[in-house]
C-alpha cells in the first residue's frame, strides 16, 4: 500500500508503533524497518535465500547491508531532495501519483506548510550536509562498480541481500527503466541535471543491471 509521505505518520503509527516505512504484514505480524523484513523473509521463504551460508560472505553481506542503511541511504535521499525541494509541484506529483485527484489537489495546496519541515528532515537545509550527502553518493556508486565481481553480485556469485540493500538505496541517483520506479514527465531541469550526472558512472549501470535482471516487471 503506497502512502503519502506526511500524512502516512498517523496510519503507520497506529499500525507499527512508529512511523517509518515501509512495514510488512505477515499473518497478522507487524515487521518495520527493511533490514528486519529481509531477515524474515529469510526464515519464512528459504527456499530463495538472501543470505549465503558461509559464514565470512554472510558477514560481508551483513557489513555491506549496515554500509548502506546507515550512510548511503540518507546521504541519497539529502542529494535528492536538494534538487527537488524548490519544486514543490514536482515532489507532489511524484508522491501522489495514482492517488485521486481529490487527494492530490489537496496534498499539493498543503505542500507549502510541509516544505520546511520536508526539507529539515532530509537535511538539504545545511549546504555542508548537502555537500557531504553528494560525496557519499558519490562513493558509493564508485564502491558498487569496483567491488561487483564477475557475476556482477557484491558478495559471491548469487544475488543477495547486500545486491538487493545497494541497489534499492542507490535507485533514486539512476532514472531505472521499471514501471514501479518511474518518475512524472516532464521532470524539472535540475531533477534531469542530477539524473544526467550519475547516469555515465558504472555504478549506475549496476543499479540498473541489478533491477533488469533481478525485479521483473
Amino acid at each position: 500500500r503506497n502512502y503519502l509521505p506526511g500524512p502516512h505518520m498517523p496510519a503507520i503509527r497506529r499500525l507499527s508503533g512508529q512511523t517509518q516505512t515501509p512495514v510488512l504484514v505477515w499473518d497478522g505480524e507487524v515487521i518495520a524497518g527493511s533490514a528486519t523484513i529481509l531477515d524474515a523473509l529469510e526464515s519464512r521463504v528459504p527456499e530463495r535465500p538472501l543470505l549465503p551460508e558461509d559464514p565470512d560472505a554472510r558477514a560481508e553481506v551483513a557489513e555491506l547491508r549496515r554500509y548502506f542503511d546507515d550512510e548511503v541511504g540518507p546521504a541519497v535521499r539529502t542529494a535528492l531532495f536538494s534538487v527537488m525541494i524548490g519544486d514543490g509541484g514536482y515532489i507532489c506529483r511524484m508522491f501522489s501519483e495514482g492517488k485521486s485527484p481529490l487527494v492530490r489537489g489537496l496534498y499539493r495546496a498543503t505542500f507549502p506548510l510541509a516544505r520546511g519541515l520536508i526539507a529539515r528532515g532530509n537535511g538539504v537545509t545545511d549546504p555542508a550536509n548537502v555537500e557531504r550527502a553528494f560525496g557519499i553518493s558519490a562513493q558509493a556508486l564508485d564502491r558498487v562498480a569496483e567491488r561487483a565481481g564477475p557475476s556482477g553480485q557484491l558478495v559471491g556469485e548469487t544475488f543477495t541481500a547486500a545486491d538487493l540493500t545497494a541497489a534499492a538505496l542507490l535507485a533514486p541517483l539512476v532514472n531505472v527503466d521499471h514501471p514501479d520506479m518511474s518518475r512524472p514527465k516532464p521532470m524539472p531541469e535540475p531533477v534531469q541535471a542530477f539524473l544526467a550526472r550519475w547516469a555515465p558512472h558504472p555504478g549506475a549501470a549496476w543499479v540498473r543491471d541489478q533491477y533488469e535482471r533481478f525485479r521483473p516487471s
